[in-house]
């Protein structure tokens, strides 16, 4: 399915993002730089060839686009980043029109986890708003969707970079996120900040 979506969005490129790397205490800074004509809304940064070791930033930025000319500063706790900058590649870029940028196969498994991220979060706010029905308290619904998240399969060394793997990933990061919401949120107030990025990913582009 990646691969289809690849082929699709191939024809209609744009340039990468520019990106740059700084070596801090306890870490490594990106800057992303966009010197593209539309607003940027996804990208994935890697770590490539690197002797025994990996590193993606899968970085969806669709409620907060990179506007076309500007730099975003992205601290992580990764080191090895800062001290092999020669390894880091910008791999794939999504842009406000659907545009894209990159290796084809990476803008496909991007378009995939976003489908997989919306798919997760309309589950969410359907077992959420059950719960806020009565079905179940609070703490009942913080147990079901822990469950729920443990049951989604973790990455291996050997799978982690794979398509299946990256949208799991993403899948079990919207559910911890809605459980830490929970916790000190309301039904209400979780409802709402999921539907409202439920609306955003239904109407980004490309389609899902």
């Amino acid at each position: 399915m990646a691969a289809a979506f690849a082929a699709l969005l191939a024809f209609a490129q744009q340039p990468l993002p520019e990106l740059r790397i700084e070596a801090i205490d306890g870490g490594s800074v990106f800057y992303v730089r966009n010197g593209a004509s539309q607003p940027l809304t996804a990208y994935l940064i890697e770590l490539v060839n690197y002797p025994g070791s990996s590193y993606a930033l899968w970085r969806d930025d669709f409620a907060d686009p990179l506007p076309p000319g500007a730099e975003r500063r992205i601290q992580v706790a990764n080191m090895t980043i800062g001290a092999a900058p020669e390894y880091v590649r910008m791999q794939a870029a999504i842009y406000g029109d659907g545009t894209s940028a990159g290796v084809p196969d990476k803008v496909g498994q991007f378009v995939e986890r976003r489908r997989r991220v919306l798919e997760t979060t309309r589950q969410l706010i359907d077992r959420i708003e059950k719960a806020q029905s009565g079905a179940m308290d609070k703490a009942a619904l913080l147990a079901d969707l822990e469950a729920w998240e443990n049951s989604i399969p973790s990455p291996t060394r050997q799978n982690r970079a794979s398509a299946a793997m990256v949208a799991h990933n993403a899948a079990r990061d919207v559910i911890a996120e809605a459980r830490k919401a929970l916790e000190t949120g309301s039904f209400v107030s979780v409802i709402e900040s999921l539907g409202a990025s439920r609306d955003r990913l239904a109407a980004s582009k490309p389609a899902l």
